[in-house]
C-alpha cells in the first residue's frame, strides 16, 4: 500500500503545530537521554546478575506512578512474587519486613492496578508472548529475557532473530503499544576487560549493542538501545549501575545516545534509584 503524501502532510503540520508529543518523563536527569515513547521497540543487553531486570523494573515503575502506565511482563528467571516484593519495596521506600500484613496487601493491590504477570511456568514462543500483549489491557509490555524464549529450532539463529524482531517492529506499528526486551551479551563480550591503565582495570567492560547474543539485528531492528552494566566485584562501585543510551532512532520526541560517559544511578539499597541524589519515587509522597 503507498502512502498518500496527504497523510504525511497531516503529520506534518501536527509536527510543527506541537501535537506529537515528546516521550514521557520521569523527572530526572535520565529525562535527557532517554524517553518512554508509545509504540516503540526497545532492546536493553546487559551481562548477568547486574541489575537490568530490577533497574528497568524501577523505571516502569516510575512511569506508572507519573503518567499510569500499565504494563504486563513475562520473565523467564524471576517470579511474580519476586518482581511484585521489589516493586512495593521501591513504591513504599522501606522493606517488606517493616511492613504490615495489612499494608503489604494495600500496596499489593496498588501494584495490581499498574502491573500484571504471565506465569513462567510453562514455555512461550515469541508468538505466544504477543497474543497475550494484544489481548491485554496494558500499554506496554517487557520480555525478559529474550534467551528464555521457546525459540524455533529449525530455523537458524540469524534469520529466526531477524523474523522475531520483525514481528515486534510490526506488533509496536500496529497497536501503537510499546515492547522493551531484555537481552544478554554474548560470551566474548563477558571476556573483554578493561586494560591495566584503566580506572576500573580488570573488570569487564560494559556490552555494547553489537554484542547482544545473536548478532547486531537487534540494534538494526529496534527504536532504542540501552546498556546497562555494574562492576559487581568492586567493593567502591558494586552499587552504582551504570546506564549507556547507545541509541535514540528518532531524537525530535526525545533522548539522545549518551557520549563518552554514561549516566550513574546509586542502588539506594534497593527502594528505588536515585541519580545526582534525586529520588523520584520519594518525591511522589
Amino acid at each position: 500500500m503507498i502512502v498518500n503524501k496527504e497523510d504525511n502532510l497531516k503529520y506534518l503540520f501536527a509536527f510543527k503545530e506541537g501535537k506529537i508529543k515528546r516521550g514521557l518523563e520521569i523527572g530526572n536527569e535520565f529525562d535527557m537521554w532517554y524517553v518512554h515513547k508509545r509504540g516503540s521497540f526497545t532492546v536493553i543487553v546487559g551481562l548477568d546478575n547486574v541489575g537490568k531486570t530490577f533497574f528497568m523494573l524501577w523505571y516502569f515503575l516510575c512511569l506508572s506512578i507519573k503518567h499510569n502506565v500499565k504494563w504486563c511482563i513475562w520473565s523467564g528467571e524471576n517470579s511474580s512474587g519476586q518482581l511484585t516484593r521489589d516493586l512495593i519495596q521501591m513504591y513504599a521506600q522501606c522493606k517488606l519486613n517493616d511492613l504490615s500484613k495489612d499494608e503489604i496487601d494495600k500496596y499489593n493491590n496498588k501494584i495490581s492496578e499498574w502491573f500484571t504477570f504471565i506465569s513462567n511456568k510453562k514455555m512461550y514462543n515469541h508468538k505466544d508472548l504477543l497474543k497475550i500483549f494484544k489481548q491485554s489491557n496494558c500499554d506496554s509490555f517487557a520480555l525478559d529475557p529474550f534467551t528464555g524464549l521457546n525459540h524455533d529450532r529449525r530455523v537458524n539463529q540469524y534469520e529466526r532473530n531477524y523474523l522475531i524482531c520483525n514481528d515486534i517492529r510490526d506488533f509496536c506499528n500496529t497497536t501503537g503499544k510499546s515492547i522493551y526486551v531484555m537481552t544478554h551479551p554474548m560470551t566474548e563480550s563477558a571476556r573483554r576487560v578493561f586494560p591495566p591503565n584503566h580506572e576500573y582495570a580488570g573488570y569487564i567492560q560494559p556490552p555494547r549493542k553489537s554484542d547482544v547474543e545473536g548478532g547486531q539485528v537487534f540494534a538494526n531492528r529496534c527504536d532504542s538501545f540501552l546498556s546497562i552494566h555494574r562492576f559487581i566485584n568492586s567493593p567502591e562501585s558494586w552499587m552504582m549501575t551504570q546506564v549507556r543510551v547507545e541509541k535514540i532512532k528518532d531524537k525530535e520526541t526525545g533522548g539522545t545516545p549518551t557520549l563518552d560517559k554514561p549516566l550513574c544511578f546509586d542502588y539506594n539499597g534497593g527502594l528505588g534509584f536515585t541519580i545526582g541524589g534525586n529520588n523520584v519515587l520519594k518525591q511522589k509522597q
